[in-house]
């Protein structure tokens, strides 16, 4: 459950949210290559869940589940911090 609802759905959000953002609250949010970073640690930190799933050992999945949430934090602070970017630079 949590490869699809944080690998999947949480990719496509990272992946939209720099199209969805301005579109639906004209912010502009201006692609920075710092959004790799994000998306990087949710996959690895998913991946980490899943061996431990897989094996059957608690400490993998603990860590995952911590880089699970500072990959969803990272997303958030990098967002906000393109959205202030992009408000800063004139049109």
């Amino acid at each position: 459950m949590h490869a699809v609802l944080l690998g999947f759905v949480f990719a496509m959000i990272f992946g939209h949210a720099p199209i969805i953002f301005p579109a639906v609250l004209g912010i502009r949010i201006p692609f920075r290559g710092s959004f790799y970073l994000h998306l990087l640690l949710l996959h690895c930190s998913v991946a980490l869940r899943l061996e431990g799933d897989a094996v059957g050992y608690d400490p993998p999945r603990a860590w995952g589940g911590l880089f699970n949430a500072l990959a969803v934090l990272l997303f958030v602070l990098n967002t906000a911090r393109a959205a202030l970017a992009g408000r800063a630079r004139p049109q």
